[in-house]
């Protein structure tokens, strides 16, 4: 009773080991999220700055309080400085920044310094859409701490309806593969009240008025482009992708026209995607690029501006306009403010399974300099569509001698590719050890299969059992021949041979035989180097066999092998 207990007992850890090992690829390790606040620039300005504290005479206010705290979010494998500002490097995710607002600064008497309306609508040069009332948030991003890009503007943000308890903004995969400054600006009117006017005999209130801007920067980059080994935009093979279409105007990106003479896009590209940071390129059965990967590869899109987007092919009549109503109808976006050029990535994974389309507006705006070479992302297995949707504006048509309004024209660069293991491996794992079993091993406990995320691959197993004649020699019989799973366990005494074929390359397929049981004869199928027929030799040779059926010496093979 005590060992059919104790069995049960081994069963069940063997299952919660097993499951933990066989999905330990598949499982994210994140560590535990951090939360850092960022110290602030504070500038006090006169009422009639708009707030500009770039201008040489702004200082620095001393000591002077933040109508909040202005905190990052992420899983940090690091933390430094670049430039004199934090600069933090993400170990996995994305980082969110917040804004907590001191609700009791919203409660300031009269007397003291408290919060009014403000009825313009500049900040430090930046033009908003509305007016700031009370108060303004704006976000900026840059790759180079130079060029900034506004990514979000909150106007009237300081009062008590304001939702300001979750994160207002969650760092870009793109930003982050680049490395990506950010800066955030929190500006807003201060009154006090101060000895009152006598007008015409009338006390009239008197305030005097200031103008604060709280300034904060920071870096955040992927803690994998720090690794020297990581892929540059230098590096070879590589492969161009993509080339523009007409797609017409306002139609969702999916019309195409022929580029004639007088297209004003004729003759010149806005720039040029690549992949690199892979072994070998093929193509699948419909031509599509697939790009092999082997351990180590990191396959890498970039994008290569080559214009200034100002002044298209060096006209200044040319310009990528700001596409407000944008929408692409293959991958169902809807109309949205696509800014300056929007970047869609669509990832289809092993199962067929389309993810939802990844959306970097104003693209070619915030994220990519004229000449410069910028990271889209880094590629696992799967397939890929991508596609950059821009709008160009043509403020040089004319009529005779008159000028008419300027002409808009939709185009889009879109391409598909896939990556691939370049593999064609598949490793057994001890179910209770964890460790990997070599081909020809034996186990007591079981295994399971690590595919390595090989999704790919295509892995047939058979399964055979040791069945006894009445003469005592072993035949194997095959109790299943079947394509085999990532994560599949097999417990059952029994020889598994398996053979794994890569579809993408002419590699010849790999096998391997896992032996799983106690019995002796696995044993030394597993141990001597013996084939079936050689211990049947043996067990017929009847100087060779103890009565508990172990193999002990074969004169013709010169091997000895105990239970």
């Amino acid at each position: 009773m005590i060992k059919a207990v104790n069995k049960v007992l081994l069963l069940e850890l063997v299952l919660v080991i097993t499951t933990i090992i066989c999905s330990q690829n598949d499982l994210s390790v994140y560590a535990a999220e951090e939360k850092h606040a960022i110290d602030g620039v504070v500038y006090e300005l006169n009422s009639k700055s708009n707030y500009k504290f770039s201008a040489e005479d702004a200082i620095p206010a001393d000591n002077a309080d933040t109508f909040g705290e202005l905190s990052v979010l992420g899983d940090f494998q690091d933390i430094t400085e670049l430039n004199g500002i934090p600069a933090y490097c993400i170990e996995v995710g994305n980082a969110a920044i917040e804004y907590t607002i001191n609700l009791e600064k919203l409660n300031e008497n009269a007397e003291g310094w408290h919060l009014t309306k403000d009825k313009t609508d500049e900040v430090n040069g930046i033009n908003l859409d509305r007016k700031i009332n009370r108060g303004v948030l704006i976000l900026q991003s840059s790759l180079d701490g130079e060029k900034w890009t506004e990514e979000v503007i909150k106007t009237n943000v300081f009062t008590e309806k304001t939702d300001l308890t979750e994160a207002f903004y969650t760092t870009k995969d793109l930003q982050q593969e680049n490395g990506c400054y950010y800066r955030i600006i929190v500006a807003y009117e201060m009154r006090r009240k101060i000895e009152d006017k006598h007008v015409l005999f009338v006390d009239l209130d008197n305030y005097e008025h200031k103008k604060v801007a709280e300034v904060y920067e920071f870096y955040v980059i992927n803690e994998e482009m720090l690794d020297e080994d990581s892929t540059k935009a230098t590096d070879t093979p590589r492969k161009e992708l993509g080339s523009k279409v007409n797609t017409g105007k306002d139609n969702g990106f999916a019309g195409e026209k022929e580029l004639e003479v007088d297209d004003p896009h004729y003759g010149w590209d806005l720039g040029t995607f690549f992949v690199n940071g892979y072994t070998r390129e093929t193509k699948d059965d419909d031509g599509r690029p697939v790009f092999l990967k082997n351990v180590g590869d990191q396959v890498t899109l970039w994008f290569n501006l080559q214009q200034d987007i100002g002044c298209l092919n060096d006209d200044e009549n040319l310009t990528i306009a700001e596409d407000k109503n944008g929408y692409d109808e293959h991958f169902e976006i809807e109309k949205t403010n696509f800014k300056h050029g929007a970047l869609i990535v669509r990832y289809t994974d092993h199962e067929g399974k389309r993810h939802d389309p990844v959306i970097y507006t104003n693209f070619l705006s915030a994220s990519s300099r004229t000449g410069a070479d910028t990271r889209v992302k880094l590629f696992e297995e799967g397939d890929y569509e991508v596609t950059l949707d821009y709008e160009i504006k043509n403020n040089s048509r004319q009529i005779g001698p008159i000028s008419v309004a300027p002409s808009y024209t939709n185009y889009k660069i879109y391409f598909e590719f896939s990556i691939r293991n370049g593999n064609c491996m598949v490793y057994p794992v001890d179910m209770i050890t964890g460790n990997e079993l070599a081909d020809g091993a034996i186990t007591e406990n079981g295994f399971c299969l690590d595919m390595a995320k090989s999704r790919y691959l295509t892995i047939d197993v058979t399964k055979d059992t040791l069945k006894r004649a009445d003469n005592g020699t072993i035949k194997a019989d095959t109790r299943f021949s079947r394509p085999a799973q990532d994560g599949e366990m097999y417990t059952d005494e029994g020889i598994y041979t398996f053979t794994v074929r890569n579809l993408y390359t002419d590699g010849e397929p790999v096998t391997k035989t896992i032996y799983v049981g106690e019995d002796n004869i696995l044993t030394a199928l597993a141990n001597s180097g013996l084939s079936l027929e050689d211990i049947n030799e043996q067990i017929l040779a009847e100087d060779t066999i103890r009565e508990d059926e172990s193999i002990i010496v074969s004169k013709k093979h010169n091997i000895t092998h105990n239970k």
